[in-house]
């Protein structure tokens, strides 16, 4: 109109713009950055923790990088005493690029740590989108400082947590989409973990017989294509292991594994650990109709349980922190959304009762975190005292040990581990003192032991130290060289063949 003026100084405003979409989408990324800057600066806090027995894939993907294969002592017959097959091969490739692979495996480990809670933030918001509590699954990860140990710890537990993730959330997703992503998931389970194909085919297999929203042949399809990609890379991985090691199985199958099922009472403890959540599967199920929710929390809550009888035969040695049962943390705390929801009608006392149970069941887990944490500081300060005084000795001697990491790794001296992982021989005939005779390097020229120096004298401590040192042709053997520090209660003994000393002019002397 003629009288009308035009107002130049406002804004354009796009018609799709809308503040309460705006306000969505802070949420959305609040909901996605919180636990994100938790795991983080968790990640700054635990960053220098590892674990011994971490070195053992980094010897094997060192060797890998150097181009003498898939070896623990490179020249003898390989033999597989890593339990994570496709991680080596990751660590493999870094240190081939010049990457340090403790390093490279830290941060490697965070990335997946990263995108398993951005996976479970995608799962977790498709199964309750719009509702109240969608959030909460990814912050309780993110707050629980087992899962940042684990995750800079150098070993594959966050990537087996994502490819779990990643499993569930595709059974979310349209069914071409879903199948691709269950092939890919599928695939990263079998080749991360040895019982990792057990749980790769369950998630497929219960979607064929459980998922009742399509018709029986759009199922065969969907989820029968995910089984034939896991069947060829299980078949691979077979035939490779047969050609390359002589075995279908594993080495460390044999080493860890007992029919006495060992770990009963660390599964129970998980149990106990995972009350709460367990009873939030129980709460959200509870008399609900069938729907795609429903059936996502059956599939979670069928690996847990699947996981934790595969583990009942492990050695509780290997067991710390729950380290086997760590990467389905994820999906323990899935159903958390489901049974507040089913208990809306106490939404303030909930509030208030999910805000203290996070609270306290992420610090409550800290002191049991810092003793791990500083137990392991402990001894890779006195493997750093071993490896310096092995590197005093001439040439490069054989060296037998219980502890067969970081002393192998760091040394890339020839090793016998005692334990077994890394020596068919003993993993699957049980150790005795003629297999480390037997060893084809002959006679170890160093035998290093864990010893206990607060009575005066030189006592062995842990695993078959006391078995060896008391064996006659052992002690006629060997001679006490040193130990590792000299000026503690605990440390490390470090023997010298008797003869191989004296060819060689090694002088002993008092610790």
């Amino acid at each position: 109109m003629a009288g009308e003026k035009k107002n130049v100084d406002a804004p354009a405003v796009s018609a799709s713009f809308s503040p309460k979409r705006h306000q969505e989408e802070k949420i959305l990324l609040l909901g996605l950055l919180l636990p994100v800057s938790v795991f983080l600066i968790q990640v700054v806090i635990l960053w220098n923790f590892s674990i011994d027995d971490v070195a053992i894939s980094y010897r094997y993907a060192q060797h890998l990088a150097q181009g003498a294969g898939l070896t623990w002592n490179p020249g003898q017959p390989p033999v597989e005493g890593y339990s994570n097959f496709l991680w080596v091969l990751l660590l493999a490739a870094g240190a081939t690029m010049g990457i340090d692979i403790e390093i490279s495996s830290k941060i490697i480990g965070v990335l997946f740590g990263v995108l398993t809670l951005a996976a479970l933030f995608m799962l977790s918001r498709r199964l309750g989108e719009g509702r109240r509590w969608w959030w909460l699954p990814p912050l309780l990860v993110a707050v629980c400082p087992v899962w940042t140990l684990w995750a800079v710890s150098g070993l594959e537990l966050a990537m087996v947590g994502f490819w779990l993730v990643l499993a569930v959330t595709g059974m979310t997703c349209a069914p071409r989409r879903r199948m691709w992503i269950l092939c890919l998931a599928s695939c990263g389970l079998c080749l991360s973990r040895p019982e990792g194909v057990v749980i790769a085919a369950a998630i497929p297999l219960f979607g064929l017989f459980v998922d009742r929203a399509f018709p029986r042949q759009q199922r065969l399809v969907m989820y029968g294509i995910p089984l034939v990609v896991l069947g060829v890379c299980l078949a691979g991985l077979l035939v490779f292991r047969l050609q390359y090691f002589g075995s279908l199985l594993a080495n460390t199958v044999y080493a860890k594994f007992s029919l006495d099922m060992p770990s009963s009472g660390k599964v129970g403890h998980w149990v106990l650990y995972g009350l709460p959540f367990f009873a939030s599967f129980i709460i959200a199920l509870w008399r609900r109709a069938h729907s795609s929710r429903s059936l996502i929390l059956q599939v979670s809550l069928l690996v847990i349980l699947l996981q934790m009888l595969l583990v009942l035969p492990v050695s509780p040695v290997m067991f710390v922190q729950h380290r086997y049962l760590v990467p389905f943390l994820p999906l323990l705390v899935l159903a958390v959304p489901g049974a507040l929801e089913r208990l809306a009608a106490y939404r303030k006392l909930l509030t208030a009762a999910a805000t203290a149970i996070v609270l306290v069941w992420s610090l409550q887990q800290w002191p049991a975190v810092r003793a791990t944490y500083q137990a392991e500081r402990f001894y890779y300060q006195r493997h750093q005292c071993v490896v310096e005084k092995l590197a005093q000795l001439p040439g490069r001697p054989t060296i037998a040990l219980l502890d067969a990491g970081r002393i192998p790794h760091w040394s890339d001296l020839p090793a016998v581990d005692v334990w077994g992982l890394c020596d068919e021989r003993i993993a699957r005939d049980g150790f005795s003192t003629q297999a480390i005779w037997d060893s084809p390097y002959g006679i170890p020229q160093v035998y290093i032991m864990s010893s206990d120096t607060i009575t005066g004298g030189i006592n062995p401590r842990l695993g078959f130290d006391g078995i060896i040192s008391r064996d006659v042709m052992f002690q006629k053997t060997y001679r006490l060289w040193a130990v590792c520090p000299g000026d503690y209660y605990y440390g490390y003994a470090i023997l010298l063949d008797r003869a191989w000393a004296r060819r060689e002019g090694v002088e002993f002397h008092a610790p």
